[in-house]
């Protein structure tokens, strides 16, 4: 029975994270469900770890993005260098480009 319990308010928990409700919102609103506080801390907890993990994933995925934009930015740079063309425009906006993606990322993967 308690199992059955769980899962419908772990769906129920999980539709309301999707719904960008706070982890506050949810835990007052599960309280109000059930008096079971083992049962809700639990499922606060596991949709943390799945919140963070996702997000980890898109910081991971912008740091590649960011690193692909500053190391092609860097080879544009040194061949338009040696070739005596302007490098500026290059030089600028994708090092922007990577610099901004890079803080972002790192901003999703820490929290």
């Amino acid at each position: 029975m308690q199992e059955v319990e769980w899962d419908n308010l772990y769906l129920y928990a999980k539709n309301l994270a999707e719904e960008n409700k706070s982890f506050e919102e949810i835990e007052k609103i599960l309280l109000q469900k059930t008096n079971n506080e083992i049962i809700v801390s639990e499922i606060i907890s596991r949709l943390k770890k799945i919140q963070h993990a996702i997000k980890s994933k898109n910081g991971l995925i912008k740091l590649g993005v960011a690193g692909f934009f500053l190391l092609s930015g860097f080879l544009i740079t040194c061949i338009n260098f040696h070739s005596n063309q302007s490098f500026t425009i290059v030089m600028y906006s994708f090092t922007s480009i990577g610099l901004i993606l890079m803080l972002w990322g790192l901003f999703e993967i820490i929290g």
